[in-house]
């Protein structure tokens, strides 16, 4: 982390500064909107901190403390136009906005996309001639736009003033428990709304109003990756060394194989390749150590290595966790040139609180989080002690004291952290344990080697050829070794988030076990956090039977995914939700953590209806993470890849492949499933169909309910002709609400009293169709729709009606302006 681990750091100012960080961070919290119950939690946290050190902080510093945060929310919320430009966007006609915007930042998105950031500097509202206006405070945006297919560099530059047309809105997250705060993470970075350009021929560069000085920095960046390419030479092997030497050097990860990432996830190491401590600590060191052997007084050496790392920072990638690193460094770096010392808890306390004061939506980042945690748990758990005894020139001595500190460095950054990353990430790492001793060095042997390729001069390929041929070796190497460390059980597994206010407690009692005077105190600190972590890890592991029947239907944007619970405890998970067009992992990044959220470690039952990748996409990841012991498929197109592909990963996992068909009857679970599609005897189609739909109707008691995948209005016909058992007091809407299905004989056979409809918002399809919701007005069913009321869960114990409660967090819904109501509604 490029911080001293053998200070004691119970200095007077270290805690001082702490405690009034920590009052400022809460004051932020009491001033949002979103967090009085974590306020709450985390002054009692804090009151019982201040109180440890022997230099007790004043109550008036607390006080002033607080006052500060909750002023800071203030002041940037009257200088944030987004929430008022938001509104009259929504009160606007329909239709794209005009907007001229100052171009910050253009990033490369995988699938031929780059992403815009742009600070606004007129907008125009939809309709008639445009009536360019000030936006109502300063206002930052995030815009989409669609590439060239054939490739190339984006042509626009930061500094470059744009004109276009784009649909924007206040960012939206997937409305789930458990679901990624997306609308943090771009608070976090001064982005308020995002939006999407239909075609890149609709930005148009204004002449004569560009600022060329903003795109020094980036175009030295570009210039970099562009070296490292080179150097690394085509094809596979050559973009995965360019790719991963960009991303640990100056931040650019868009292009990192998905493999090696995976790997790195499992591992617990994945923070080598964020721009922290490590890369900004060596960029330093390096400096530092070149300064040296200049005539040079040692205030001059520290002032120009404080260039050196304000410069690394304004080249590389824009981020959190390279901004927290080069502040703590530049605020070492700055009492180095005083010739004053600052205790490392009070840099650390100092970059924190200027970080939150700058702005204050930091306090809800993760990567903030876990940054300050993790520096938090190094200074306070990872100090050395020499045992006494003990000869450092000794054989063997060196080697033997780099690993015990290493162990012990990631032991305290791990235990700091972990029901951080267990809160937000639903993970627990032991194997960062291991992973750490060799990751950390490769990682800075490959950033000495990303450094040399870019500061050699064009002419000399060969040596930058050679030194990229030794950093894909490296690169390898690493990549098997993490997957080594993180294959033998319990090295690296899944757990129920828990709560965030456990995660609150850890960081208190990591303060305590390094802050308390009194070793039975510390002693008692300790366990009490080893008590939360074995907590964490078992909790989830036994699971009982609700003696109901349950259906949530999760939202997965444009797809489906719902899970089932019977009421002897089976649970099934009926489609994994995916997107036609992207290879965003659905089932890994939204169904995964909701299945996680509502309690669910593993799956009896995997579902896939029909092929179609809106239904199938996110099935791989489930097999992975949550090892079902059967996978039920509708009839699939045989020859398929996907198909293939999966039934491969059943057959890894030990998951049985069944392929029900009309007529099965199974009492499973306390109630009755009835297969009603697809048909036995149907010749195989050469491409996946809705009508292949799997079609379940499950009874318990006096209640039924019908899941219907995507099934359109002929088998519907063939259903109700046939005169099969369609009644059911829940239905799932078929086909998203598509006019195709859902036809009103087939709702007079079924009778639902509730509906649910699984689609995304704002599709190019105008799912559910309004002659369909007409149609299920008429039958007398009332209709929850996921991109409106986000994820819902029905219940019922056999007897009484079916209830229905939105399950979405506080807030997931304000980009459509919808409020969702925690308490249940009735059938």
């Amino acid at each position: 982390m490029g911080l001293p681990r053998s200070e004691r750091n119970r200095s007077p100012a270290g805690a001082r500064s702490l405690a009034f960080a920590s009052a400022c961070a809460a004051g932020v919290l009491l001033a949002a909107p979103a967090g009085p119950e974590a306020a709450v939690t985390l002054l009692a946290l804090l009151a019982l901190a201040a109180a440890l050190p022997a230099h007790r902080t004043p109550p008036f510093r607390i006080f002033l403390a607080l006052a500060l945060g909750a002023a800071s929310v203030s002041l940037h919320a009257c200088r944030d136009g987004t929430a008022g430009l938001a509104r009259l966007i929504a009160r606007a006609a329909p239709g794209p906005v005009g907007l001229r915007a100052r171009l910050l930042e253009v990033e490369t998105l995988p699938e031929s996309r780059a992403a815009l950031l742009v600070d606004l500097e007129r907008y125009a509202l939809p309709g008639g001639d445009r009536d360019w206006r000030l936006p109502p405070g300063d206002a930052r945006l995030r815009l989409t736009v669609p590439l060239d297919p054939a490739g190339g560099e984006p042509p626009w530059r930061p500094g470059d003033l744009l004109e276009m047309s784009a649909r924007v809105s206040p960012p939206r997250r997937f409305a789930n428990p458990g679901s990624f705060d997306y609308a943090a993470h771009l608070a976090a970075r001064g982005i308020g709304l995002v939006g999407s350009i239909k075609n890149a021929r609709l930005i148009e560069v204004l002449p004569g109003s560009g600022r060329p000085w903003l795109d020094l920095l980036p175009a030295l960046r570009r210039e970099i990756v562009a070296r490292l390419r080179r150097a690394a030479g085509p094809g596979p092997g050559g973009e995965g060394t360019a790719s991963f030497l960009a991303a640990i050097l100056v931040g650019e990860r868009g292009d990192l194989p998905a493999e090696l990432e995976e790997r790195l996830l499992r591992a617990g190491v994945y923070h080598i390749i964020a721009l922290s401590g490590l890369n900004v600590g060596l960029v330093a060191l390096l400096v530092g150590g070149a300064f040296r052997l200049l005539p040079l007084r040692q205030g001059r050496r520290h002032a120009l290595a404080a260039v050196a790392v304000a410069l690394y920072w304004g080249v590389a990638r824009p981020g959190g966790s390279i901004a927290r690193a080069a502040l703590m460094v530049l605020l070492q770096l700055s009492a180095g040139g005083l010739r004053r010392r600052v205790p490392p808890l009070a840099t650390l306390s100092v970059s924190g609180l200027l970080l939150l004061l700058a702005r204050p939506a930091n306090a809800f980042d993760v990567g903030f989080q876990l940054t300050f945690s993790a520096t938090l748990g190094i200074l306070l758990l990872g100090r050395r002690r020499t045992p006494a005894g003990e000869t450092p020139g000794r054989p063997g001595g060196t080697l033997f004291r780099w690993v015990r500190t290493s162990l012990r460095t990631s032991a305290a950054a791990l235990a700091a952290t972990a029901l951080c990353t267990a809160h937000h990430f639903h993970t627990m790492t032991a194997a960062a344990l291991a992973a750490n001793l060799f990751a950390i060095p490769i990682a800075g042997l490959l950033l000495v080697l990303a450094f040399a390729i870019a500061i050699l001069p064009s002419l000399a390929f060969g040596p930058a050829a050679l030194l990229a041929s030794v950093a894909g070796a490296a690169i390898d190497l690493l990549g098997r070794l993490c997957a080594l460390v993180s294959r033998p059980p319990g090295a690296s597994f899944f757990v129920l988030p828990p709560a965030g206010a456990l995660a609150l407690w850890g960081s208190a009692l990591v303060v305590i076990i390094g802050q308390a005077p009194r070793a039975a105190v510390r002693r008692a600190a300790f366990a009490a956090l080893l008590g939360g972590l074995a907590w964490t890890a078992a909790a989830g592991r036994q699971g009982s039977g609700p003696g109901e029947l349950q259906l949530v239907a999760l939202d997965v944007g444009q797809g489906d995914a719902l899970l089932m619970r019977l009421p002897a405890g089976i649970t099934m998970l009926i489609d994994a939700g995916g997107f036609a067009r992207s290879e965003f992992d659905v089932g890994a990044k939204v169904v995964g953590p909701a299945l996680r959220s509502l309690g669910r470690l593993r799956l009896d039952i995997l579902t896939v209806t029909h092929a179609h990748r809106d239904h199938l996409g996110g099935a791989a990841a489930i097999l992975r993470q949550f090892h079902p012991g059967a996978l039920w498929l509708g009839r699939m197109p045989p020859g398929d890849p996907s198909v293939g592909a999966l039934e491969r990963l059943a057959e890894e996992e030990g998951t049985a492949v069944v392929r029900p068909r009309r007529g099965v009857l199974l009492r499973t679970g306390g109630a009755l499933l009835e297969i009603l599609n697809p048909g036995a005897g149907v010749p195989e189609r050469t491409q996946a169909a809705n009508d292949d739909s799997l079609v379940m109707r499950i009874t318990f008691g006096r209640r039924s309910v019908l899941l219907t995948g995507d099934l359109e209005a002929p088998l519907e016909a063939v259903l109700v002709r046939e005169g099969r058992g369609l009644s059911a007091t829940l239905l799932k809407v078929g086909h998203h609400g598509s006019r195709t299905s859902t036809t009103a004989p087939f709702l007079a056979r079924v009778g639902p009293r509730l509906a649910v409809v699984s689609v995304g918002a704002s599709n190019p399809w105008g799912h559910p169709d309004p002659e369909v919701l007409d149609r299920l007005a008429a039958a007398g069913a009332r209709v929850y729709r996921t991109d409106r009321d986000g994820a819902v869960r029905f219940r019922t114990d056999g007897l009484a009606p079916w209830s229905a409660a939105r399950l979405a967090p506080p807030g997931a819904q304000e980009a459509d302006g919808i409020s969702a109501p925690r308490r249940p509604v009735a059938e």
